[in-house]
């Protein structure tokens, strides 16, 4: 079984360099689905350092389209046999 986590973000560059290390520490996560709602602050640029990291994909919007449609895209791009979604 394959474990996809889905974290839609908008403006979380206070939080999300320690999120993401907290789900890793889980360590049974597969794949790390980061889909950005359009931030405005320094998400996006934090982000760039992720789309390196093994299992990890970064997805952006183009501009904010809410809560529902980041995890909607983090879905279509999820290959996880369960998906969970970190909010």
């Amino acid at each position: 079984m394959k474990l996809s986590v889905i974290m839609p973000v908008y403006n979380e560059e206070a939080t999300i360099q320690e999120i993401l290390q907290q789900v890793r520490a889980v360590g049974i996560v597969d794949e790390i689905i980061i889909v950005d709602d359009g931030s405005t602050d320094r998400t996006r640029e934090l982000l760039k350092a992720e789309e390196n990291q093994p299992g990890t994909i970064v997805i952006y919007q183009a501009r904010n389209q809410g809560k529902g449609a980041a995890v909607r895209t983090g879905i279509d791009r999820a290959a996880g046999d369960i998906i969970l979604i970190q909010d």
